[in-house]
């Protein structure tokens, strides 16, 4: 089997700036990410961005290069402001791992790194084991936090829920771990679907009562005739959830509810306007950093 060497690209950021990153990354489909503060008296965080260097070219660096500098209006020279290294396949897992910790989140669910020991003074949490690989995040960005923190305060005991872009699992075992009898996961992405199902199989041992799809959320939904669903999860970008929220509604049993994450402040009167075109009733909105999660009912039809 052939090697995968990495290019580690890092540069230095002020603080405030850490959610735009994050944005842009995940918009380009970049999960293999992390900020660390190197001054906290200074308010500055080094951003570590690790790449497959045979997915990378001189052009697609540039290129890449060119949008973060854009996004932060970068002025100063490309050279002295980036600095690229190449971390070889055996050098990769201890790399990527240094930068990771045990995380709480809401009041009840400590997101575990499979290759940390869970400590006893977390013995009473609700613990989601993950393990990213290369591919993504162990859940840290602030849309995955509100989503697991909202899902904290909905009854999902025996109730059928749908993950859309289910990404590492995460919100689907949040959902198996507060008693869901039925979880079906959606990502377009193959690696994504073997991380769910991993990830999963992590936590549980098994994968009863997990149904995974690979294929666009419209796609699979028509194609499988999905619907029914008691809870809908959606933590993507916002411009993708615009063109979802017709056939969400389609899917949803009545009062069901569905939650929207990975929307930013600005763009949440958008979505919300959307919602309420469609006939969802908006529920409840809460915020973290400049991000923000909305969760909306579809009220019973007229009899």
């Amino acid at each position: 089997m052939a090697t995968k060497d990495w290019y580690k690209l890092t540069f230095q950021i002020e603080s405030d700036l850490e959610e735009i990153i994050i944005w842009k990354l995940n918009e380009l489909g970049i999960f293999s990410f992390s900020f660390e503060y190197l001054m906290k008296t200074k308010n500055i965080k080094e951003v570590n961005i690790w790449l497959p260097i045979n997915e990378w070219d001189d052009s697609s660096k540039s290129k890449f290069e060119k949008i973060i500098c854009k996004l932060l209006e970068i002025n100063e020279s490309i050279d002295q402001f980036f600095e690229w290294s190449v971390i070889k396949e055996e050098d990769w897992l201890t790399s990527w791992k240094k930068y990771w910790a045990p995380e709480l989140v809401g009041n009840n669910f400590l997101i575990l790194p499979c290759w940390i020991n869970l400590s006893e003074k977390y013995s009473d949490k609700q613990i989601i084991k993950i393990d990213p690989g290369a591919a993504f995040g162990t859940g840290s960005h602030p849309s995955t936090y509100l989503c697991l923190e909202k899902m904290e305060h909905i009854l999902l005991s025996d109730k059928k829920v749908l993950d859309i872009g289910s990404g590492s699992g995460i919100l689907s075992i949040a959902a198996k771990l507060l008693g869901a009898k039925e979880v079906c996961a959606i990502d377009n992405d193959y690696l994504a679907i073997n991380s769910t199902n991993s990830n999963f199989q992590l936590n549980f041992g098994n994968l009863n009562n997990l149904n995974t799809y690979l294929g666009s959320f419209n796609e699979v939904i028509l194609k499988n005739q999905l619907k029914q669903f008691d809870v809908v999860l959606c933590n993507i970008l916002a411009e993708v959830i615009k063109e979802m929220i017709p056939n969400i509604y389609s899917c949803l049993s009545n009062n069901g509810e569905v939650i929207f994450s990975g929307i930013l402040n600005s763009q949440k009167d958008e979505i919300i306007k959307i919602l309420i075109q469609n006939d969802l009733k908006l529920m409840d909105v809460s915020t973290r950093k400049d991000w923000a999660c909305i969760s909306a009912q579809k009220t019973s039809d007229p009899t």
